[in-house]
């Protein structure tokens, strides 16, 4: 029987197994491991390989778009950035700032709760959730454990593919 798309649930198109890491993974451990595996996001497990979490290309995103440096800041914002916040040595700080998000646990950057779908999803419903929320990933979970991704090119290679 040939796949149809229109037909097609989330388990049949979910990237699986899942690459996930732990909840102290370090934001730059996850960073390097989403490179050498090319993908765009890691579940985030527990001790009991439980999902709480989400790491996406978004989270870095974040974390480098809060690291500005002063050079950035328009003439005002800068002194008072100097006046009330940082002090003149500003740019030191940036850079301390950097360091310190470069080291922290997945745990503190990582999206709580991330939508997620089961394997029987209807795959146009689950393209209907990533439209409506305006995110790239879903992961497919069985008993609350991540047992797939779905992301925005699995739906493109889903329609390439499909009958209809």
């Amino acid at each position: 029987m040939p796949f149809s798309a229109l037909e097609a649930t989330a388990g049949e198109v979910m990237s699986s197994p899942p690459v996930v890491v732990a909840q102290n993974t370090l934001l730059k451990d996850a960073a390097r491991l989403m490179i050498d595996s090319n993908i765009g996001c890691l579940p985030v497990v527990d001790d009991f390989g439980k999902l709480v979490g989400l790491v996406t290309e978004r989270t870095f995103q974040a974390q480098i778009a809060g690291m500005k440096p002063v050079s950035a800041y328009s003439p005002e914002q800068r002194v008072l950035e100097e006046l009330y916040i940082m002090g003149p040595d500003h740019v030191g700080a940036v850079q301390e700032t950097f360091s310190e998000s470069y080291s922290k646990p997945v745990s503190e950057a990582m999206l709580e709760s991330p939508p997620t779908v089961a394997r029987d999803t209807p795959l146009w419903k689950a393209a209907e959730m990533l439209l409506a929320k305006h995110i790239s990933h879903l992961i497919v979970v069985h008993d609350d454990k991540p047992v797939g991704v779905i992301a925005r090119h699995d739906l493109l290679r889903a329609y390439a593919n499909g009958s209809g």
